[in-house]
């Protein structure tokens, strides 16, 4: 051994265990304080508005998303920060009318549409291919080009029955439980009526039978737990991949472990079932994806695989947050009830008048819709932030390096008075003209997201709330319960918002 080997080992040889555990906490203190320092004061993006706090560790907004603060956090954050906020060492949040063509749009000449964040997003070997969310750019483009006929609006008239038959098993249901005299949860039913409508499109039967048998299939808690896993598991990553590795390698219960790997095998399952059954005696999604895809541009079982949960997901609990919290918006504000109630019930002489196309000439829900998603928005989060790509981005004058982090987020925008007048409020006459609001910057408004990456379902998630919310209202007077007077408040967000009970009584409409 070399004398200079030497004499640098010998003191930590005479080193005791106390002294070398004190050295390292002061040498990963110090390396923190000096990173914290860095990410505050002299990091790229230290120009940013911002606190300082989030600016210079990725605590504060890990210890948000854990809580299930993500959206009250970002809205205030831009309340008093501006257009453009700084919210973690590399992540920035954006809110302007602009920043929605430069994040989220093609970006033609600037090296196309900036990609999602997949740091944490399952592996390619979970399911041997990637889903349409998890997917980069050109990936998204080819699986979005695959899924597109099952989307189309040939589609979507050709499904209506399958829909209109659950909102209709949904709608009795009600009438049998109002018999009971006693008050109801129908954000359950909305909930269950509208899994089961994505089960079968997707699995190309009734999968859930929730409606059926009015209780939550164990596939769809599972699926809800995975979005709150979702959440802790980027917190962790953000806080230290190595933390996220441990925790995933040496604490989560074997109880989470398993019922995990069931949801896993039953969702394959689901899937080869209805790919080995050709063609079904209804057009759910994977009819006319099989059938009016371009050669070489089907599907494969593992591209279903990897997007089944997706598509469920995001085409059930979506649109029963939006038509439950258009519910709750107007009958916490009577005199809105009052009016969607005339026009749906002067609109049409029977229920089974009430269908996709003429839901589409109600102009007073349609903006009462509206409003509740810019009060409310079901996706309140940017769920995956865009990654910049080489060269950088320029929002509203602030420049953001290549490899940060940017998102935009509904449920700030909505509720910035900069954008929309008395923001706060639930005012539908916003949307059919009123001169008082004509200076709202409408062109904020994106529930289903914007540019190429853009919600996919969205023709059928708009008909089915309105067609829920028609049906409701045209069949039902409905009375919100008092210990839901403040449904909205506090409610937590997971990537989607946990609701509790939406209590209300119903009586069935008397007609000659």
């Amino acid at each position: 051994m070399s004398s200079k080997l030497v004499h640098f080992v010998e003191p930590l040889a005479k080193t005791s265990l106390q002294e070398f555990l004190a050295f390292a906490v002061v040498l990963v203190s110090t390396l923190g304080i000096t990173k914290a320092i860095y990410n505050g004061f002299f990091h790229p993006l230290a120009a940013l508005p911002g606190p300082k706090l989030y600016a210079m560790s990725h605590l504060p907004i890990s210890w948000s998303r854990y809580r299930g603060r993500i959206p009250y956090t970002f809205a205030e954050l831009h309340e008093k920060y501006g257009t453009v906020v700084r919210v973690s060492p590399d992540e920035v949040s954006c809110a302007s009318p602009s920043a929605f063509k430069d994040v989220y749009g093609p970006r033609y000449g600037k090296g196309g549409p900036l990609t999602r964040d997949t740091r944490t997003a399952p592996l390619k070997d979970t399911f041997g291919a990637v889903g349409m969310f998890q997917a980069d750019v050109q990936e998204h483009a080819r699986i979005r080009r695959q899924l597109n006929p099952a989307f189309s609006e040939r589609a979507s008239r050709e499904q209506e029955p399958l829909v209109m038959g659950y909102i209709n098993s949904m709608i009795q249901k009600l009438r049998n439980a109002t018999a009971r005299g006693e008050p109801i949860d129908v954000e359950r039913y909305v909930m269950w009526a509208t899994f089961d409508i994505q089960g079968d499109l997707v699995f190309g039967e009734d999968v859930f039978k929730c409606i059926e048998n009015e209780q939550y299939h164990p596939w769809i808690n599972i699926s809800m737990n995975f979005f709150v896993g979702g959440v802790y598991v980027h917190a962790l990553y953000d806080i230290s991949p190595w933390l996220l590795w441990m925790y995933q390698r040496f604490f989560v219960p074997k109880k989470i472990a398993d019922a995990s790997s069931c949801h896993l095998r039953t969702t394959l399952d689901l899937v080869d079932k209805r790919m080995a059954a050709g063609k079904t005696d209804h057009p759910d999604y994977m009819s006319f994806i099989t059938s009016e895809s371009k050669e070489g541009e089907a599907l494969t079982k593992e591209q279903m695989y990897a997007n089944a949960q997706m598509l469920v997901m995001a085409g059930s609990e979506t649109v029963a947050t939006a038509s439950v919290s258009t519910l709750y918006l107007l009958l916490a504000h009577p005199e809105t009830m009052a009016r969607a109630k005339h026009e749906i019930r002067a609109a049409f002489g029977s229920d089974r008048d009430i269908a996709a196309a003429s839901v589409s000439q109600l102009p007073y829900l349609m903006a009462a819709i509206d409003e509740s998603m810019r009060v409310w928005p079901p996706v309140a989060t940017s769920f995956n932030p865009r990654q910049v790509s080489s060269g950088g981005l320029t929002v509203d004058g602030y420049f953001i390096p290549e490899g940060s982090m940017v998102g935009i987020h509904n449920h700030a925008i909505g509720r910035l008075e900069s954008y929309f007048r008395d923001a706060k409020k639930f005012v539908p006459d916003r949307w059919l003209g009123d001169e008082k609001y004509a200076g709202d910057a409408r062109e904020t408004f994106q529930p289903f997201s914007a540019g190429p990456l853009n919600c996919i379902g969205l023709t059928m998630g708009r008909m089915e709330t309105r067609v829920i919310l028609a049906k409701l209202i045209y069949n039902f007077d409905i009375e919100l319960m008092p210990e839901c007077s403040n449904w909205l408040e506090n409610q937590k967000n997971y990537i989607a918002w946990h609701k509790p009970p939406l209590m209300v009584k119903l009586t069935p409409v008397k007609r000659a």
